[in-house]
């Protein structure tokens, strides 16, 4: 990378960890259709994320939702913005430490609209819970007065009247609620890969912030502002409340646990660089010290020279020559590498050599 672009040698258009997951959502995406056409099942809401007090909660739905779509829109903007911005990152990477970023951004995000969501229908069922706890004509009479649910207000009425005309039917209505309130948990259903596909855009717009995007092909946006207009878009979407139906702040959590991670990663990275410095090591017993074969010094005339480390005495032009080739091939093979399985794919050896390179 040059100037915040992307350089293109060794880059795979379609990367492995990018081919497996076009794959998996488009075949689920069409199994759903499948499944539903013949009334096997529906799988989105077997598969899609439930809220965890609901009865059709489980915890593989923590991963699965994240393939699984509404709608042939809903799949292919995701999986053009996952292959456009993905495919850059897994290059850069590796395909292993993509993957895991992928899934815990999915996760995190997850896990924000599970806080929103507590948040958003903590007061409703409380009320039910008042009710369910001391049954009575009066502590439903508040369930109903209080409600600010729509969609149940006309089913709690029409059970407040029953119960005001036949007191007797107290314990009918306490089941009726009971399926009423596990009906409303069960119809917060989170599906899409959005979240963890917002992640890999914070990724990419942190490691190529100056790359040139253009948008619907024309307009031209460097890539750290659109990373930052999506984030305050889904911030303003998500506080001022759209009934877009979409989980503007799962998309905010996709990028917020991306930050986390990279920051993290970021530090781990600089420690070892720090650790490495002057040793790398093999393994616990042992500890190897690698240096350049050969270091540049002063005479006294201020003329500069080149000393062997093993022998320690100056080097000759041709040995010069011959040990900066070998010092280049080196560092061509390890970019190489780079360019074929990610950064993550190196060695601490390569990465300790890399690093002293740089700081040549």
């Amino acid at each position: 990378m040059n100037n915040g672009q992307i350089g293109i040698g060794g880059f795979n258009i379609l990367p492995k960890g990018i081919k497996n997951l076009l794959i998996i959502n488009t075949l689920l995406f069409f199994a759903t259709y499948v499944f539903a056409k013949a009334n096997i099942c529906d799988l989105n809401q077997w598969l899609g994320l439930h809220y965890f007090k609901a009865s059709d909660f489980h915890f593989w739905q923590f991963i699965t939702y994240m393939f699984m779509h509404a709608n042939f829109g809903h799949l292919f903007f995701n999986m053009f913005a996952l292959w456009m911005f993905g495919a850059v990152v897994e290059n850069t990477w590796g395909t292993r430490k993509f993957l895991i970023y992928y899934l815990i951004t999915g996760i995190g995000a997850a896990l924000t609209h599970y806080i929103i969501t507590a948040v958003e229908i903590g007061p409703a069922i409380s009320l039910f819970n008042q009710f369910l706890d001391a049954p009575s004509l009066e502590t439903y009479r508040y369930l109903v007065e209080h409600n600010t649910i729509a969609p149940l207000q006309s089913a709690l009425q029409n059970n407040y009247g029953v119960l005001q005309r036949n007191p007797d039917s107290l314990n009918e209505l306490v089941a009726a609620t009971i399926t009423l309130q596990d009906h409303y948990l069960n119809s917060f259903t989170l599906i899409g890969a959005s979240g963890a596909v917002y992640g890999v855009l914070l990724a990419f717009g942190w490691m190529f912030p100056n790359s040139t995007i253009y948008i619907y092909f024309l307009l031209p946006v460097k890539a750290k502002w659109l990373v930052l207009f999506y984030g305050v878009i889904e911030l303003v979407y998500g506080v001022t409340g759209t009934s877009d139906g979409v989980a503007h702040f799962a998309h905010l959590g996709g990028m917020v646990f991306g930050i986390l991670l990279l920051l993290l990663w970021t530090r781990d990275d600089r420690q070892r660089r720090n650790q490495n410095y002057y040793h790398f090591s093999d393994n616990r017993d042992s500890r190897h010290q690698w240096r350049w074969p050969f270091q540049k010094r002063e005479s006294s005339g201020k003329s500069k020279y080149y000393v062997s480390h093993e022998s320690g005495r100056p080097l000759s032009d041709e040995e010069f020559n011959a040990r900066k080739q070998e010092e280049k091939k080196r560092i061509d093979t390890i970019l190489d590498k780079i360019s074929k399985s990610g950064y993550g794919s190196l060695t601490d050896e390569e990465k300790n050599i890399l690093f002293h390179y740089s700081q040549k």
